[in-house]
């Protein structure tokens, strides 16, 4: 992973504790920094060192006092009209620069840090009420970033250095002694948190997030214990803790929203925990909103493993919150791969602790984010279909599958790449690919890229199937096949190789070439090829020759919409 910072500060004072700090998170890291004041050579000229480098990530951190140089000390030498001029002057400015390492850059995230003077304004109170002060122009140059965000898409991420910054107070944040001797404008004691502050972001880009949050009830989800002090007499809702709970809650709906499991793993009667869930009128968290309940006597290590198990998901996928630090400390002990933290203080301190995780941050949200948690709901149904049917011919002719399958659709750009991001267990070689990654795919006449949507009578299941293809001459290569987990055993993976095979022998393939990469998770696709009648060659390379037979499913085949 290589990253650059290209910032109108000298990073010199920090730079290797920055790069010690992030590399505790990141592994094999490299890193670039500008020289101070060569941000805008180094972007203008293509045969500097940023564009040799090459980066993955590259966090642009301009300071407002570089861009507006001394207009920034100075807003009443310039008449109404003339300091709109200048907004404009400074908006095409940050354009050209973006548009510039853009074109530069095509396969490089960039993370650009928004606005936030170091200084309050110097007209004080006055900034605020005339025409294109200070705090106006700032506001306005922060949405003319998020214009750009649109123009870009996936490949601006827009960083809240400002909010960031308000947080913690400029007079903690900034040395103005050690800008004018170093041109460092941060302040040593504020180091730590300024790393930090990066790290979340590059941590979102490059680590899988967590799948699932598992919550404890008691003193967690409400205040009291449900058992010994009943329903009537918990604590939730109105005013005082009880409505540090409900806010708790609230959070833990967005993370819900968001596309994240919501699991319960509690000691207690299951009865009386569910009477406050389903009936207390300020839960705001329903028992549709979990996706796995186990609220029991058992040990929580038994519960959180059968959560994983109900949602098909490995435990190293779940973070645990629990007041009660034994409680903690057994999971941490037993499951080390979960994610453990130990809600401790006031109520009013768990929502801070919540959104501190950083594995739960995410940079970006698919439709199937959105709507992954009815996904489940839909799958907990035709689960229990296939308990009630006869026989698993039956329950798939019962289902009235039908896939939708599309080719080079620009549109599932961001899909394609978050699956093979994320798919572990069926992923034929678990090759990962970033947005313009994929996007250079499709633009490269050489590949096909195949998606597929299942649907059913249940619902939309989504894209769950990706099929990367390089095609030579007579022959195509897969250079990646995968599917969801949450599709596994439902015959669509045959469905795609079939479409894939119809379109091969039309265009004249004698031959399509398939490579298996062994890796700790992907099991579930380790016999792929032989079920679908591949040769097994060498190397793990396995042939299938065409023009070949079709196989047998229960799957409707719908080209594009």
């Amino acid at each position: 992973m290589k990253i650059a910072f290209l910032t109108s500060y000298n990073t010199d004072l920090f730079k290797k504790e920055l790069e010690k700090y992030i590399s505790n998170y990141i592994k094999n890291c490299s890193f670039f920094f500008n020289a101070y004041g060569t941000q805008e050579k180094i972007v203008y000229d293509k045969s500097s060192s940023l564009y040799s480098f090459n980066p993955n990530i590259i966090i642009i951190h301009f300071e407002i006092e570089w861009l507006l140089g001394d207009f920034a000390y100075d807003i009443l030498s310039l008449a109404e009209n003339e300091r709109y001029n200048k907004l404009k002057e400074y908006e095409s400015k940050i354009s050209l620069l973006i548009q510039n390492i853009t074109d530069k850059l095509p396969n490089t995230k960039i993370i650009i840090e928004n606005f936030i003077p170091r200084d309050k304004p110097i007209l004080s109170i006055l900034d605020s009420n005339i025409n294109y002060g200070l705090e106006e122009i700032t506001l306005q140059l922060n949405n003319f970033l998020f214009s750009q965000k649109k123009i870009y898409s996936d490949r601006i991420i827009i960083h809240d250095y400002a909010t960031f910054i308000s947080n913690f107070g400029r007079i903690n944040c900034f040395d103005y002694r050690l800008y004018r001797l170093a041109k460092n404008p941060f302040a040593k004691s504020f180091y730590n948190e300024l790393f930090n502050h990066y790290t979340n972001i590059i941590d979102a880009l490059v680590n899988p997030r967590k799948k699932c949050i598992v919550v404890d009830l008691d003193n967690t989800l409400w205040g009291g214990i449900v058992g010994q002090d009943g329903v009537e007499n918990i604590i939730l809702g109105g005013t005082g803790i009880g409505e540090a709970y409900v806010q708790f809650q609230k959070v833990l709906l967005n993370f819900y929203r968001k596309g994240i499991f919501l699991g319960i793993c509690s000691k207690n009667n299951y009865e009386d925990a569910m009477e406050v869930i389903e009936k207390h009128p300020d839960m705001i968290l329903r028992k549709e909103n979990f996706a796995s309940i186990k609220i029991n006597w058992l040990d929580k290590v038994t519960n959180i493993i059968n959560i994983a198990n109900d949602l098909n998901i490995s435990t190293d996928s779940i973070v645990f919150l629990d007041d009660n630090p034994v409680e903690c400390e057994l999971v941490r002990q037993k499951l080390p791969e979960v994610e453990v933290v130990n809600l401790s203080g006031d109520p009013d301190n768990y929502i801070k602790q919540l959104l501190s995780i950083r594995s739960l941050n995410t940079t970006f949200l698919t439709d199937e984010d959105l709507v992954r948690n009815k996904m489940f709901l839909a799958n907990e149904k035709r689960k229990e279909l296939e308990q009630n049917s006869f026989s698993l011919d039956d329950y798939y002719k019962s289902l009235e599958m039908k896939a939708h399958i599309y080719v080079n659709d620009i549109s599932h750009i961001s899909r394609i790449s978050q699956l093979t991001q994320k798919t572990n267990q069926f992923n034929l070689t678990t090759r990962r690919y970033t947005v313009e990654e994929v996007k250079n795919f499709i633009q490269n006449g050489e590949y096909r890229i195949y998606t597929l949507r299942l649907l059913d009578k249940f619902g939309d299941n989504g894209i769950v199937l990706v099929a990367i293809i390089k095609m030579e001459n007579e022959m195509w290569v897969i250079d990646t096949f995968l599917m969801s987990c949450r599709v596994i055993g439902r015959q669509a993976e045959t469905a795609l190789l079939e479409a894939i095979i119809d379109d091969a022998q039309r265009v004249g393939v004698k031959s399509i070439i398939g490579e298996f990469i062994k890796t700790p998770k992907n099991a579930p696709a380790e016999n792929f090829f032989s079920n679908h009648r591949f040769t097994l060659l060498s190397n793990n390379k396995w042939k299938l020759d065409l023009p070949a037979k079709k196989f047998s499913h229960y799957i409707k085949i719908i080209r594009g919409n």
